[in-house]
């Protein structure tokens, strides 16, 4: 008997693992896909048995996968196509975990790179403010850096919102 409850703690504590280098991998690659278009086909890949019923966080960025396969297209229609399929699924994403700061991060991240004639800002503000008053419960110290390290540069943030990312660090 406490060799099965042996086995199955491992089991379950061994995928926290793969999910915790899973995640980085997608973050890292989601940074990456900013700039390389390689990042943003593997990013894409690597999503892509991600669906409704996966976690907030995965439909988030697969919604951010699509946005980015729309950054490096040619064909206008096709890029809008991508933009739309990307903007549902981050929606998707809020709607099922309003309280998810990643994903909220993610939204924020999308909508303050996106030209303004899409229209997709409305949420800005809300997730500025949103972002900034939860930091201080990031307990994941990479998201958490990452966050602050937008924050920080993001031309939404006034001088005042800046200084203070730096006090609960």
């Amino acid at each position: 008997m406490k060799i099965w409850v042996l086995f199955i703690l491992s089991a379950f504590l061994g995928s926290g693992r793969n999910e915790k280098s899973d995640l980085k991998r997608i973050r890292d690659l989601y940074a990456q896909s900013a700039t390389l278009k390689t990042a943003a086909d593997k990013l894409l890949k690597t999503l892509s048995e991600v669906d409704e019923s996966s976690v907030a966080v995965l439909i988030g960025y697969k919604g951010a996968a699509e946005m980015m396969q729309a950054k490096y297209g040619i064909n206008p229609i096709n890029k809008f196509k991508r933009f739309k399929k990307g903007r549902s699924w981050i929606e998707k994403a809020v709607a099922k975990d309003p309280g998810d700061l990643e994903v909220r991060y993610l939204r924020f991240t999308i909508q303050t790179n996106l030209p303004s004639f899409l229209f997709y800002d409305e949420h800005i503000k809300q997730d500025k403010t949103f972002l900034i008053e939860n930091l201080v419960a990031v307990k994941d110290k990479e998201l958490k850096e990452n966050i602050i390290n937008y924050l920080s540069t993001t031309k939404y943030c006034s001088e005042q919102e800046r200084k203070g990312l730096f006090y609960d660090r």
